[in-house]
């Protein structure tokens, strides 16, 4: 019985492995401000996430 495996596709050249693995150096968008950094979960976003729940729930109901 034969005791090869498989691959799950055509198998990667040194170049393309190496290009793959290449570390790539990180860079900071510091010119950007976030304008919504003090924003709070309020009792809007709460009654909004607590309908979403309520309409998901009761279409699963109606599929069963």
């Amino acid at each position: 019985m034969k005791s090869e495996s498989i691959g799950a596709g055509a198998p990667i050249s040194k170049k393309d492995l190496k290009d793959l693995l290449h570390e790539t150096k990180e860079t900071l968008a510091v010119e950007l401000k976030n304008d919504n950094s003090n924003s709070t979960f309020g009792y809007l976003d709460l009654w909004n996430v607590q309908k979403r729940q309520r309409t998901a729930a009761s279409m699963r109901r109606r599929l069963m």
